[in-house]
């Protein structure tokens, strides 16, 4: 290793290799800070200076009154394309699995029912996925479907067919258009649970409504994406007239 490079960059290049190699995974805890110094054989200034480089690579997070911790992977997502979430990740390279965590008949909610076009509390079909990124927790997706649409569905095997394929390869439902809104939220003890964080922690709602050629609503979908791990993109172009305006 050259020497002349500074020990904190040796040092915090000695623990990027260790976080993209896995051997330091996501949520794993740095506190004990003077047993990683004393590791190194650098003093607890020069490791803090090696946290700043990372924790500026966004490797690394401190929460406030919690610790610091090795960060989450985080995924720019294109709020303008219609595509599924796992689907842009895995167009980012990443290795995407799903994780059926149930499927049941319940009684919806009125945003539920506002956007399937229901009578209040009607039965429908929720469906509960984990989208994991190389095993680690990325997303919860909450569907909600028409009970008559989501019995069909229920029968297929949704731990490994896209919820999408189903829909047209089994019901010849083909989706055309979607409507998307992104919060702010804070997860619940349910969310966050499934998603390995605390509860209370600040995450993406996404709420989108899927509709076929026919504009008939299909699906409801509610997203849970922690905020750490979720960057929303977007591409401009600029009119000629505001080209000159700015200049």
């Amino acid at each position: 290793m050259n020497a002349r490079v500074p020990r904190y960059h040796r040092i915090a290049e000695s623990l990027r290799d260790r976080i993209h190699g896995g051997r330091l995974m996501p949520g794993t805890r740095l506190d004990n800070q003077r047993a990683l110094a004393k590791s190194f054989g650098v003093t607890l200034m020069t490791l803090r200076q090696a946290l700043q480089v990372l924790e500026r690579e966004h490797l690394i997070a401190r929460r406030h009154g919690l610790g610091t911790f090795v960060a989450a992977p985080s995924i720019d997502y294109d709020i303008l394309q219609l595509r599924r979430f796992a689907g842009d990740l895995s167009a980012q390279g990443e290795h995407v699995t799903t994780r059926l965590l149930g499927g049941r008949l319940a009684r919806a909610d009125h945003r539920v029912t506002d956007a399937l076009g229901l009578p209040a509390r009607a039965r429908v079909v929720q469906l509960d996925r984990l989208r994991l990124v190389d095993g680690h927790p990325m997303s919860l997706q909450r569907s909600f479907l028409t009970a008559r649409i989501g019995d069909e569905v229920l029968k297929a095997d949704l731990g490994t067919t896209p919820l999408r394929q189903v829909l047209e390869y089994k019901l010849g439902i083909t989706i055309e258009r979607a409507r998307e809104s992104v919060s702010a939220v804070r997860l619940g003890r349910r969310e966050a649970r499934e998603l390995g964080c605390r509860a209370g922690m600040p995450a993406f709602q996404s709420e989108r409504v899927s509709y076929d050629a026919a504009a008939t609503p299909i699906v409801y979908d509610r997203v849970f994406i922690p905020g750490d791990r979720f960057r929303i993109t977007r591409e401009l172009h600029y009119e000629q007239s505001e080209r000159g305006a700015s200049s």
